[in-house]
């Protein structure tokens, strides 16, 4: 294997580690009430999301392949596909948000939302089974996640959201 070869797969997996958990990030900072019922929607369990999740995969092939057999149609259907991606890659934030609150539940949400999302990367970083089907599955389940938030009614939010939302948390450290 050439070097060049080792170095473009090295790039691709730091692009990931950086790029997912910054997606979750912005998400978090963008929409926080949306992302807790993501994060409240995904500890309600994945099975669910899972196979509505389906729903929209097999839409989205099918549109995909309707676009790219029209005539010079190719880029707008990876543009299609590249936003149905991303918008299944940031409901699988609401599963950083759920790992980081079940593991570091005295940090900020934004923090709990950062370090659950590195975490799920780095087993993403698995050769085979993070690259070929925890990767996929992770779009498959934001999908899923992010039609099941559509049937969430706010009064059902947890105390994060709220306290986001009226500006309770505070980002400062405390004096040592």
């Amino acid at each position: 294997m050439l070097f060049s070869t080792v170095l473009t797969w090295l790039l691709i997996a730091v692009a990931f580690v950086v790029a997912l958990p910054a997606l979750w990030l912005l998400a978090r900072g963008l929409w926080p009430e949306r992302v807790e019922k993501q994060r409240l929607v995904a500890g309600r369990g994945l099975l669910k999301s899972f196979f509505i999740g389906l729903v929209p995969l097999i839409g989205g092939i099918f549109l995909i392949t309707i676009i790219s057999k029209l005539p010079k149609m190719g880029a707008l259907a990876v543009l299609v596909g590249g936003a149905l991606l991303a918008w299944g890659l940031i409901g699988a934030g609401g599963i950083a948000a759920l790992v980081g609150e079940r593991l570091w539940p005295q940090v900020e949400p934004w923090r709990q939302t950062k370090h659950g999302g590195l975490t799920l990367i780095c087993c993403a970083l698995l050769p085979v089974v993070g690259w070929a089907v925890l990767l996929p599955l992770l779009a498959i389940l934001g999908w899923g996640i992010n039609v099941r938030t559509w049937f969430v009614r706010v009064e059902k939010m947890g105390r994060a959201a709220e306290a986001s939302r009226d500006g309770l948390l505070s980002t400062e450290m405390p004096a040592a």
